[in-house]
């Protein structure tokens, strides 16, 4: 499992950078001042997201689960939003302006928000939770491979357009290999895990995958957004920042078992929101789809 911690600390970190280059490259000035003059989307998707550990209490209130999963979908209801869904949202060609946002607050409020968070689930739970946040990590994260990335991408848009437009496929092409290569590897490295415990850790994955996504496109209708942004909230709630859980089972916890199911969250997460856009856009393209 250590093997499996340091490509994850050093891959998902570069993959995220060079998929975020190809959101900033899709991104214009224009597209942010848009949220800025709507707010109110970016208002629901901040606060909707921490219904997520509510969500989480009671999937495990309902399911009777190892410890090792237990404490891995209490620290990815606690994480941020992980940046890989801004990729995601770029892919299906829904709201990437209010995806990169609503990813940047997430991380921006993580110091607080997570340890707040932990306290509540041993308050419910009865069990001590020692945590604290990874400040470093979840400000490079930010700035490294979020922010930066993104900026990078709408200056090379704004200063070398046609270029960009000339091998713009090429880089969506390649991106997609590296995470298809990332996906790949934590499949072998857990191949073991995944023999003897397969069907009770994806299964509580793939339950609390979808119940995000589903709490995601609840929250956004209920509070009548247009269907783009609910569809947007669908990722964002579904992709937790796998990074920070990782590295704080593995540093801060000393539990090697947490990130194991963290990583196998990190493949069905990807699987799940994938199926969902094709079937959503699919229904989208559709002259039946009725609007939101």
């Amino acid at each position: 499992m250590p093997l499996l911690q340091q490509v994850l600390d050093v891959a998902i970190p570069a993959i995220t950078f060079l998929l975020m280059i190809a959101v900033g490259i899709d991104l214009t000035v224009e597209d942010f001042r848009k949220v800025q003059a709507a707010p109110r989307a970016l208002l629901i998707g901040t606060l909707g997201q921490y219904i997520l550990p509510v969500v989480a209490l009671v999937m495990l209130s309902v399911l009777k689960l190892r410890p090792e999963i237990v404490g891995g979908v209490i620290l990815l209801a606690s994480a941020p939003g992980g940046g890989i869904s801004n990729y995601y949202t770029y892919l299906a060609r829904w709201n990437v302006a209010l995806s990169v946002t609503l990813t940047a607050i997430s991380c921006f409020l993580a110091p607080l928000s997570m340890p707040l968070l932990l306290k509540a689930f041993e308050f419910v739970l009865g069990k001590r939770i020692d945590f604290q946040v990874p400040l470093r990590a979840l400000v490079g994260q930010l700035l490294l491979i979020l922010l930066v990335p993104v900026a990078v991408g709408i200056v090379l848009r704004y200063s070398f357009p046609e270029q960009v437009s000339r091998h713009e496929k090429k880089l969506r092409r390649f991106s997609l290999l590296a995470l298809a290569f990332l996906i790949g590897f934590i499949i072998y490295q857990t191949r073991q895990l995944l023999l003897t415990a397969w069907t009770s850790i994806s299964g509580a994955a793939a339950c609390f995958v979808f119940l995000s996504m589903a709490t995601g496109y609840v929250v956004g209708f209920f509070f009548r957004l247009n269907r783009t942004d609910c569809q947007t909230l669908i990722i964002e709630f579904g992709v937790r920042n796998v990074a920070i859980a990782t590295t704080a089972a593995v540093v801060i916890l000393k539990r090697t078992e947490f990130a194991a199911f963290a990583a196998i969250y990190f493949l069905t997460e990807a699987a799940l929101i994938l199926i969902g856009i094709l079937l959503l856009n699919r229904k989208k393209a559709s002259p039946l789809a009725a609007p939101l």
